[in-house]
């Protein structure tokens, strides 16, 4: 037996989105920036839009060591479909180059998407960053430093990152992460290097359990953010762990980071 039926066209109840992979924003060699040498990709969430579209940079983590850039874009699809578009980004991790090498990456990334922000449909001036564990301590510093560029970055959402590291001594035990990272210990940064009045809002989440990356990180950091009056929220997971998966599942983590983001790109 065949049913039939006729539905009527209504509004639509989300966008479109359209993703293209493996793009290139960059080519290294001998760490200058030049072409056929190494290069830096990213892959790109667009939502259907008859006008431009803010865009938020998503940087993963991974201790500096790798990046996996794909591994997350499922769950930043949801954020495209709000009409935000989404570039999740690579950069040089340790063993290619030392710290702030991820920062100028993240930095050439933003030059790169907006001077071609007509071709991906962007808004140059409503960029925001977004990063978890060693993503989330390059957002914030990229963000925090990107005053100095032509357009700042609107807002920065920091997944459990490393801001303060010399607060935390396990960092400096042989065989972190950060000794490759970041090098002496005399050459660390604070918050206060580069957190100022005019650092954009700050979303901050972090387990209380995390035992990667201490919760006292992102204490650290919201406190210098409240020292210089950066409107900021500070979002703390009872019995939370170092897991990206986690907060995404068992919080509201991901919503209120997606209002955060899309209340300032707006």
């Amino acid at each position: 037996m065949t049913h039939s039926s006729t539905v009527p066209l209504g509004p639509a109840s989300h966008h479109f989105v359209e993703q293209y992979p493996d793009l290139v924003y960059a080519q290294f060699r001998d760490g200058q920036l030049l072409p056929g040498g190494q290069q830096l990709h990213f892959d790109f969430l667009k939502p259907r839009s008859s006008t431009p579209t803010p865009l938020v940079v998503f940087i993963k983590g991974g201790g500096f060591r790798n990046v996996h850039r794909t591994r997350y874009l499922p769950a930043l699809v949801p954020l495209a479909e709000r009409g935000i578009a989404v570039a999740s980004v690579e950069y040089r991790t340790s063993n290619l180059a030392r710290f702030p090498a991820p920062v100028d990456d993240v930095r050439e990334a933003l030059r790169y998407l907006r001077s071609h922000a007509a071709q991906f449909n962007l808004d140059p001036t409503a960029v925001a960053l977004w990063g978890n564990s060693a993503g989330a301590t390059i957002a914030t510093i990229t963000g925090a430093s990107a005053p100095d560029e032509a357009e700042p970055v609107r807002a920065v959402a920091s997944w459990y990152g490393i801001h303060d590291p010399l607060r935390s001594p396990e960092f400096r035990e042989p065989g972190s992460p950060l000794l490759t990272a970041l090098g002496p210990v005399d050459q660390w940064f604070t918050p206060s290097d580069h957190i100022r009045s005019d650092s954009p809002p700050t979303f901050l989440l972090h387990g209380t359990a995390d035992t990667t990356v201490p919760v006292e990180q992102s204490i650290s950091l919201a406190k210098t953010l409240t020292e210089q009056g950066v409107p900021h929220e500070l979002m703390l997971v009872d019995g939370g762990h170092h897991d990206f998966s986690e907060m995404c599942t068992r919080t509201d983590a991901l919503r209120r980071t997606y209002d955060f983001l899309q209340q300032h790109l707006r």
